[in-house]
């Protein structure tokens, strides 16, 4: 009976011992801590966030391309005790470089306006705005040489004599 005793309470403690060094519970702030950390060694991921709750993962934020978009979900999806991920990531492309259309407007406007002593142009983002005052037989011809340069758009602030 004492040998019986003593096996039984040795097994209880093995399985005690087992028990306790086998139940490693990982909480969802380590994985958020380790998925943010991979997020964070991509510049190109800077703009996206990671939360984590009951092991599934939220991605939030903007990326410049679809690309970039699957690239965090995978990435995200290989980190450890990770169940799933919801991806809502917007996919926001960065805005036109319009500075070589700027400059190619800027250096026309000398000799486009020269015959239009009261009329200001400037531009920007391939925007031009037009300031000033014109005749109104003036401006067709004007607004024909503007278009020709092919910007994004003109904004008319002239006032028509």
């Amino acid at each position: 009976m004492k040998a019986f005793r003593l096996l039984s309470m040795a097994l209880f403690v093995l399985a005690l011992g087992i028990g306790a060094t086998s139940c490693k519970t990982v909480n969802d702030a380590d994985i958020q801590s380790a998925a943010q950390a991979l997020l964070a060694a991509n510049p190109d991921l800077a703009g996206v966030m990671v939360t984590v709750t009951d092991k599934v993962a939220t991605l939030t934020g903007t990326v410049a391309d679809d690309s970039m978009k699957a690239y965090a979900e995978s990435t995200i999806a290989g980190v450890e005790n990770v169940k799933s991920v919801v991806n809502q990531i917007e996919v926001v492309p960065p805005a036109p470089d319009y500075t070589a259309l700027d400059a190619a407007i800027n250096a026309a406007f000398p000799d486009l306006l020269k015959d239009y002593k009261t009329v200001t142009a400037t531009v920007k983002d391939g925007i031009i705005t037009l300031s000033g005052d014109i005749k109104e037989k003036e401006l067709t011809v004007l607004m024909e040489k503007l278009n020709a340069l092919k910007p994004v758009q003109i904004v008319n602030n002239l006032t028509v004599k």
